[in-house]
């Protein structure tokens, strides 16, 4: 399927989405014809969908069934030379300064991967992300950012030429070969990522970070619906569909 066709699915097959045409079927099903039930079923089902998933305990729980997979790594391993570090995204700020062009999942990351470098000069940075939908590739991004905030060029590589995770696993093979290296992305997609590249038979070690799960149980607002939490839902969806997609594809 065509990266763009892929993506296109993948964003609308979330709960905001499918409330969302629900909802505006539902309406239209009231206002020209006479299906009276049938329409409030629909929209009280758009409804229904877009309450659940905007409410923190089932965000929550949707997160938990990811993040809780693999721990923080505190420290990097002494006899590991490599930092592989994943795209997520970048924006459309070319004329702020480099940290500003990246989502905060790439911004993340980067910096999980700088403080984990810091631990071992002599480790080596491996920015990997390319061009999506005309815009600049992210490990160009990330490259420009890592270096104001202090790392020099040659303690970096870039792969600059994949689009989603297994290109990168792809591209990043021949350079990794039977290495083991550190792996850092978002603790959502980390299941995903660790599954493809031990696909391939790569070796690496889990590093995530961008924990989105928040225990706030005894205040009144963790009950109620919420922007953030329909946004968290929709990232802990989007992975699990990654999932079931690659799992179709024998990716992993």
């Amino acid at each position: 399927m065509p990266f763009f066709f892929k993506k296109l699915a993948s964003g609308l097959l979330l709960p905001l989405p499918i409330s969302l045409v629900l909802l505006l079927i539902g309406f239209c099903l009231l206002l020209w014809t006479c299906l009276r039930k049938t329409a409030a079923t629909v929209f009280l089902s758009g409804f229904f969908i877009l309450i659940l998933f905007s409410i923190s305990p089932v965000a929550n729980l949707l997160l938990n069934g990811l993040e809780q997979q693999y721990h923080p790594l505190k420290r990097l391993p002494t006899s590991v030379k490599y930092i592989v570090v994943l795209g997520g995204g970048s924006g459309a700020h070319y004329h702020y300064p480099p940290n500003t062009h990246i989502s905060s999942a790439s911004l993340s990351r980067l910096i999980e991967g700088i403080r984990l470098h810091r631990q071992n000069k002599n480790s080596i940075l491996i920015l990997s992300g390319g061009r999506v939908f005309g815009s600049p590739a992210e490990a160009n991004i990330m490259n420009n950012t890592a270096v104001a905030l202090g790392v020099t060029r040659s303690q970096m590589k870039i792969e600059a030429g994949s689009k989603d995770t297994r290109q990168e696993a792809i591209h990043l093979q021949p350079l990794l070969k039977n290495k083991t290296f550190v792996l850092v992305t978002s603790a959502t997609h980390m299941p995903r990522a660790m599954a493809v590249f031990k696909k391939l038979g790569m070796h690496p070690i889990a590093a995530p970070t961008q924990f989105l799960a928040k225990n706030n149980r005894y205040r009144i607002q963790y009950y109620l619906p919420s922007v953030r939490s329909l946004i968290h839902s929709d990232i802990a969806l989007h992975e699990y569909i990654g999932q079931l997609w690659a799992r179709i594809r024998g990716y992993i």
